[in-house]
């Protein structure tokens, strides 16, 4: 079991490398041989060879007995026209994220992020100077957040909110879905500036642009008014200082009679544990942030000026926290 754990580096990188040369794209059409695929991708023929060899080894790929490779399902969200793709999710994980957790001990001996101190600067400021990247970034949350979309609509009735607030919505998803299902309602979705030419795309393209604004800037500094706010993963990101920053900038806002929803993994000791807990690590190498307890969302909650109002379980292994204004 250490073993199979600690090789768990390299079952990045093979799944990283096969997203980044399109192996499911090219192979969704049909069986393939190595020499094939060496072209298509422009790869050297042997060392992708080994390469798939181990991702059919993980049970990602099928070959037969002439090298030559097929789809098993587990490939099927490696394509990048899969409904539930997490293409884009995977290069993010094996690029800067995967150079961020080599260097986890540096974050465990100084307390800060590891990618500041690999790339010089925050993951933020990082997005905003290269535009490509934030692309990637942007499209794997959007992506990576399509089921947990589908699991929020299901548990949590949007109906009383005439004004609803996505603080760093990204481009929009969550937002323009909700607006899809409640006709009466408006919203803003706001963001960084990186963010909002992706958001005005995605809004125009849902045919919300009468419905839905896209603004940018800072949810340290202030945030729009509304009914509704919703933080679907955006807390996570901050430590505790800067996560009561964002909240009380909410709570300045928000209307009397409205509400917050945090939408976020919890900590706690159910079987969703594993994947709280290492997300966190994630937190603790790229970001200031971290996975936090039902009890530490309360605090925050209570030290910003809202009361917590109840915790909603999802089918996956998100929560939606509801909170209202103290």
């Amino acid at each position: 079991m250490l073993a199979r754990l600690l090789y768990g580096y390299k079952m990045t990188q093979c799944l990283y490398v096969a997203a980044k040369l399109d192996i499911a794209d090219h192979l969704s059409s049909g069986t393939k041989s190595i020499d094939q695929l060496a072209v298509l991708t422009n790869s050297q023929l042997e060392p992708l060879y080994r390469v798939m060899r181990c991702l059919v080894s993980l049970g990602i790929f099928s070959e037969d007995g002439e090298r030559r490779f097929a789809m098993n399902p587990a490939a099927d969200d490696l394509r990048g026209d899969a409904d539930n793709t997490i293409k884009d999710f995977v290069v993010l994980c094996g690029e800067e994220l995967y150079q961020s957790a080599g260097d986890l001990l540096y974050s465990v001996k100084t307390g800060k992020p590891a990618f500041n101190h690999i790339y010089g600067m925050s993951h933020w400021e990082y997005l905003e100077k290269n535009p490509d990247k934030a692309k990637i970034f942007h499209d794997a949350m959007e992506r990576g957040s399509i089921p947990m979309i589908h699991a929020i609509i299901k548990h949590y009735d949007f109906s009383p909110f005439k004004k609803i607030v996505d603080i760093g919505g990204g481009k929009g998803h969550l937002l323009c879905e909700i607006l899809k299902q409640y006709p009466n309602a408006v919203g803003d979705v706001f963001d960084l500036p990186n963010a909002k030419e992706h958001a005005i795309e995605y809004i125009n393209q849902s045919n919300l642009a009468d419905r839905c604004n896209a603004n940018s800037g800072d949810f340290l500094q202030s945030v729009p008014a509304g009914d509704l706010y919703l933080l679907k993963v955006v807390l996570h990101d901050w430590d505790d200082v800067h996560a009561k920053i964002i909240l009380k900038n909410c709570r300045k806002s928000i209307n009397k009679s409205g509400r917050l929803l945090i939408i976020e993994k919890v900590i706690s000791n159910d079987n969703n544990r594993d994947l709280a807990c290492l997300g966190d690590i994630n937190m603790l190498v790229t970001l200031t942030g971290k996975e936090r307890s039902l009890d530490e969302f309360a605090r925050l909650l209570e030290e910003s000026g809202f009361k917590f109002s109840r915790s909603i379980k999802t089918s996956l292994s998100l929560s939606i926290i509801e909170a209202l204004p103290a």
